[in-house]
């Protein structure tokens, strides 16, 4: 596939370069610690926490600032926040550069009604003077470069993604990463890539593209956008091997093989005793249950193992799981 390879993918903010242009996408309750480090083995060269309430963080909420976890090996790594306020805006950027976060990115993408119900998240396409208000405010509060992450609009009859682009461009934003869905498809229909053009020829600053990135395929009709980065977030779940696989296609190298089945349950494994170490045991293997259907997705007996992960209580239940996705053994539902 090299006769395929862009002719140039990589961008750089603030000081911080990001040479193949790959990112881990920031994911409410998938991108804890514990996966970003998995990412990052695995290839991902910028990761980006959980979205955090930029409310909850001026007033020091503990929960919020679990999600803001940041790893001493993790360089560069982006802390996102959501929130519509640009008073409040401005003080949770100087919070999160006290947490020693290198990027501070600002969620205009969430289509969740209770983030857009309060003006946060998608909510603020509709609002560009009051985004722009935000960004500056944030600019204020802190020496990081500020990013943000957009949709491609609010609904098909309103896809203001490059308008809006420039806005946030002219506002401060140092990148700008775009969903390829509007907030009123959410994670379902078209993706639109010409979208992504379109903002590409609207604004200098670096455009990521975001959105339907499963495998090397899709990578390569990203890149055909002209995006100078693509961030993989629901693609990356479960198969956090994508990134070398991009990368190798990237470099005309060879691209690797997916792992096998034993490969995904010690990985599945690593990645649950990561987590458990992050939030203790009860905490974690609730995450997991979430987290862990993801690397047996397609493998015999998947339901029978699915059921089993929607269970997790500790971690050799776990175990068990890992020890059977390995061994092709097939599980038993438990009973409810």
């Amino acid at each position: 596939m090299s006769e395929d390879r862009p002719p140039q993918l990589g961008y750089r903010v603030g000081e911080h370069e990001v040479r193949h242009g790959l990112s881990l996408a920031p994911m409410a309750g998938n991108t804890n610690l514990a996966y970003r480090r998995l990412c990052r083995r695995f290839g991902a060269e910028l990761t980006t926490t959980e979205m955090a309430s930029s409310l909850a963080l001026k007033y020091g909420d503990e929960k919020s600032l679990r999600l803001l976890e940041r790893g001493e090996d993790e360089s560069p790594v982006a802390a996102q926040i959501f929130g519509a306020d640009p008073d409040v805006l401005r003080v949770a950027a100087g919070e999160i550069e006290k947490r020693g976060f290198h990027i501070l990115d600002l969620n205009i993408g969430c289509p969740v009604p209770k983030i857009t119900g309060c003006g946060g998240g998608s909510a603020l396409l509709r609002e560009p003077d009051l985004a722009a208000r935000c960004i500056e405010a944030m600019i204020e509060g802190t020496s990081l470069p500020v990013t943000v992450k957009i949709r491609a609009g609010w609904s098909d009859d309103d896809k203001c993604a490059p308008a809006f682009a420039k806005k946030m461009e002219e506002a401060g934003a140092r990148t700008v990463t775009v969903h390829v869905r509007t907030r009123e498809q959410r994670y379902t229909g078209h993706a639109d890539l010409d979208l992504i053009r379109a903002v590409k020829e609207a604004v200098s600053i670096p455009v990521i593209g975001n959105g339907d990135v499963t495998d090397v395929e899709s990578a390569q009709r990203m890149a055909q956008t002209g995006v100078d980065g693509i961030a993989i977030g629901r693609g990356a779940l479960g198969q956090p091997w994508v990134f070398t696989q991009i990368r190798a296609w990237l470099d005309g190298e060879e691209i690797p093989a997916s792992p096998g089945v034993a490969e995904r349950a010690a990985l599945m494994l690593q990645l649950g005793r990561g987590v458990v170490e992050l939030y203790g045991e009860y905490r974690g293997m609730r995450i997991m249950r979430r987290l862990a259907t993801d690397f047996f997705r397609g493998c015999p007996g998947a339901p029978a193992m699915r059921q089993r992960s929607n269970k997790l209580e500790t971690l050799n239940d776990l175990e068990v799981l890992a020890d059977a996705l390995a061994s092709g053994e097939r599980l038993e539902p438990v009973a409810d």
